[in-house]
């Protein structure tokens, strides 16, 4: 529970506890309007914005595959697209190498069934990431990049749905639909004592990471005047 006297102890020094003119929150409003009583309530329009909002990717666990080098790219842009689902845990794959070129990667951004052995074992998503790829070039028909597939040095799991800071569902069925501007979502509320940031609050663009700068640089706005 929030209130205006509330205090806050430190969770890395027991007992002590830290006074604070403003809040500022920077979590999903799903979560907040899920796990955080205020008292006095917020405005209404605040609270109906708050229950209604969905977390974009929330349930989204993405995996980069890391190659010895970028051989996709011989074939032109071949790499950003939306991948059948009917033969792997991905939906989407991404170029992610970076520009100076000291990095060659491929991100896939994957919806994982709870019955299937990757839901439990990164090494195993990796490996149908890169099967999924394998057979999706071969179909293209890219025999050439099909081989390669499997050839990946590293990979990084990024399990999003088990953030309790991110999503509020561990096991999605579903990817939430990309969010629209909610100016509801960006108000401060209490006269100014509790101010909201976080990607979903910006009014350009909500849900992705542009939005969470935009957000933020709002609340800095706020705050210096």
């Amino acid at each position: 529970t929030v209130t205006p006297s509330t205090t806050y102890p430190h969770n890395d020094e027991p007992g002590k506890t830290f006074y604070a003119r403003r809040v500022l929150f920077t979590c999903p409003p799903k979560l907040l309007s899920l796990h955080v009583k205020f008292d006095p309530p917020l405005s209404s329009e605040k609270q109906l914005a708050m229950n209604a909002s969905q977390t974009w990717m929330a349930g989204v666990t993405k995996v980069a595959l890391v190659y010895p080098s970028p051989f996709w790219k011989d074939k032109g842009d071949i790499s950003n697209m939306g991948l059948p689902t009917n033969h792997g845990p991905a939906f989407q794959v991404y170029d992610a190498s970076t520009h100076d070129g000291s990095v060659s990667a491929l991100t896939f951004f994957t919806l994982v069934p709870q019955d299937n052995l990757a839901s439990k074992n990164d090494q195993v998503l990796a490996e149908q990431c890169a099967e999924q790829i394998k057979f999706v070039w071969l179909a293209m028909p890219l025999p050439e990049l099909s081989a390669q597939a499997n050839a990946f040095q590293r990979s990084f799991v990024q399990r999003w749905p088990e953030n309790r800071y991110i999503s509020e569902d561990n096991k999605p069925r579903r990817v939430n639909p990309h969010p629209s501007p909610k100016p509801a979502l960006c108000k401060h509320d209490w006269g100014g004592m509790l101010l909201f940031a976080g990607s979903e609050a910006d009014l350009t663009s909500p849900g992705v990471m542009e939005g969470a700068v935009g957000s933020a640089l709002h609340v800095v706005n706020i705050l210096e005047n």
